[in-house]
């Protein structure tokens, strides 16, 4: 930890004296004041800095020295097969079970307790502090390594991090990285059930652990060498159907998730998957994927833990929502263990349970993975041009980088820099413009067309009519909506008792009508634009299969069918969320000076 002692120092001295700093919104100096919160890592790195080794029987840094894991007989790994029962009700059925889970086994334990900084100090101390230190190691237990290592405890040192003043009285002090565990949870998965050589936890070794751990009789080896095939291996027809169903029906927006088909290798596995494909897969796909191909309870199961991982991962949370998934994982896990073998739980499906804790205490995922930090470290070794000095490269990578975007201030607004490079599909961010003040934004749309654009007559006057009423109800002015309120109230008063649906019925059949009686087109009060408005659209449209505004694009049904993304689903958000397949993009056009032009998306 030699490396990090620089950090340390300069956060004792952020938490105890402070630096000046200069305030530009207030224009003057303060005191400026910084606390370490948490820190984010992957599994491994979690073990060097906190000084809990995250390998072997003790591995998981909640759950400590008072796991129920336990090392397989045959497979020689550690296995957290049957630890989450403790984590249950008492009254939980479950917990009598003497078949599903291990041989003969009740469980009445309480799950481990969550300890306090002080305690996990106290006990890093207890441990350090014996006089007798093992100098010699072997296969198992390195060398230095205090007495108990690897049987009642695995600290291996006291993380630098203690020096810290606050550290003790953090509550969460080091993160448990979602996006890898869900990465791995998924692969082990996906390799089990579609039984990948080499990767499946489901192999000859773990069916000879199964007879004496558990009651699964239709799971062992056969007196005469045999594997019986298990409910949960994909069958050769069930792979076809699921591959074929991934690489030409799955279809997500563009820039969501990378091309999925390509992930296929020979129609056998899924390979070359990045941590957001996994991250897609198991949150949007695997709660209905296995429906059809795999039994009811294999399929819960797995949807189970795909929903779990959902919910984990939504941008706000609720106290009463992580209180529910603190209390379904233990029973998601058990009905996991109720399926797979022993060999299928390692740690990464164990640590799950924990993933609703820190959740309470940190607040929404998102503040503690990998996935901007893996980002940030991508751009960063794409600065490596000479292998040989990777530090040095990256270094001057970065102050060119930052030297080109501190220039770039000085340029003239119409000379484009990197830092101006504007985003894919990005529209330019001009809104249309009309030399009076006062037109509704309705009209001032930032977007353009693309592919190819044509000029149609209306198909209807139906639709055209349906297409006017839509604009003038949809304007937001407060000339369109007094006149709305107006037209509500005289229906109601002709029409007493009247429902909410049949007055938004009249609404859409005679608003239009009503409202050209109603305005005296010589009267000065009403604007221009709220003239030529009322007076209805031109008999012509502009029609286009692509339309780009905001950095995002949309496709129609019968352009974006037999692409390899999908842009041409509509939401919109409202009391109840209304979901459409867009079929026509129309460019609506006035008459008048003005031109007022609208853009409206038909489902």
């Amino acid at each position: 930890m030699f490396f990090l002692q620089p950090l340390i120092e300069e956060l004792k001295q952020l938490w105890s004296e402070g630096v000046r700093t200069y305030d530009c919104s207030l224009k003057n100096n303060f005191t400026m004041r910084a606390v370490l919160m948490w820190t984010i890592s992957d599994f491994p790195a979690y073990g060097m800095l906190s000084g809990w080794t995250t390998h072997g029987r003790l591995s998981c840094p909640y759950c400590l020295g008072s796991t129920d894991a336990f090392q397989l007989k045959n497979g020689r790994k550690s296995c957290w097969f049957d630890c989450h029962r403790r984590f249950l009700p008492l009254a939980h059925p479950y917990r009598r079970n003497k078949t599903l889970f291990r041989h003969k086994k009740i469980v009445r334990d309480s799950p481990p307790p969550y300890l306090t900084g002080q305690q996990i100090e106290a006990d890093i101390d207890y441990y350090g502090a014996q006089e007798t230190v093992k100098v010699g190691g072997n296969w198992h237990v390195p060398g230095n390594m205090p007495d108990g290592y690897g049987v009642s405890h695995n600290w291996h040192k006291k993380s630098i991090f203690w020096e810290l003043p606050y550290w003790k009285d953090l509550l969460l002090r080091h993160n448990l990285d979602v996006m890898h565990i869900e990465k791995n949870f998924f692969e082990n998965i996906m390799n089990t059930l579609l039984n990948v050589p080499g990767k499946t936890k489901d192999n000859k070794k773990s069916r000879m652990d199964l007879p004496d751990i558990c009651s699964r009789s239709e799971l062992h080896i056969k007196s005469n060498g045999n594997v019986p095939v298990p409910i949960f291996r994909l069958s050769s027809a069930a792979k076809t159907t699921l591959f074929d169903w991934v690489a030409s029906e799955v279809k997500f927006p563009d820039g969501y998730v990378s091309n999925m088909s390509r992930c296929i290798e020979r129609g056998q596995k899924f390979s070359g998957m990045k941590s957001h494909d996994c991250h897609v897969f198991m949150q949007r796909l695997l709660p209905f994927a296995f429906a059809e191909l795999l039994p009811a309870n294999v399929h819960e199961a797995l949807a189970a833990i795909g929903a779990f991982f959902r919910d984990l991962s939504t941008r706000t949370f609720k106290e009463e929502v992580i209180e529910q998934l603190h209390q379904n994982i233990p029973i998601i896990l058990c009905n996991l263990e109720k399926i797979f073998p022993p060999s299928f739980f390692d740690v990464m499906e164990h640590l799950v349970v924990h993933l609703p804790y820190e959740a309470l205490l940190r607040g929404p995922v998102h503040n503690g993975w990998m996935y901007p930090y893996e980002r940030q470290m991508k751009h960063l070794k794409g600065k490596a041009r000479n292998l040989a000095k990777v530090e040095g490269s990256i270094i001057a990578g970065s102050l060119t980088a930052e030297t080109s975007n501190f220039t770039s201030y000085y340029f003239a607004p119409t000379v484009r820099t990197r830092k101006r490079v504007p985003r894919r599909y990005d529209d330019g961010g001009v809104p249309t413009s009309y030399p009076i003040d006062g037109v509704p934004d309705i009209f001032c749309e930032i977007g353009r067309f693309g592919g190819k654009t044509k000029e149609l007559w209306w198909s209807c006057e139906e639709g055209k009519h349906s297409a006017h009423t839509y604009i003038l109800l949809n304007c937001e002015d407060a000339m369109t909506r007094y006149f709305e309120r107006m037209f509500v109230s005289q229906v109601e008063e002709a029409i007493p008792g009247i429902s909410a649906t049949d007055v938004d019925t009249r609404k859409d059949k005679h608003f239009v009508k009503w409202l050209k009686s109603q305005v005296d087109y010589d009267d000065p009060y009403y604007p221009v634009w709220f003239h030529e408005l009322v007076q209805g659209p031109v008999a012509k449209v502009t029609t286009s299969p692509m339309y780009f505004t905001r950095g995002f694009t949309f496709h129609t049904y019968e352009y974006g069918r037999h692409r390899a993304t999908s842009n041409y689903g509509i939401c919109v958000k409202g009391e109840t969320d209304f979901y459409g397949i867009l079929q026509e993009i129309i460019e609506v056009e006035f008459p008048g000076l003005l031109k007022l032009k609208c853009v409206l998306l038909q489902m």
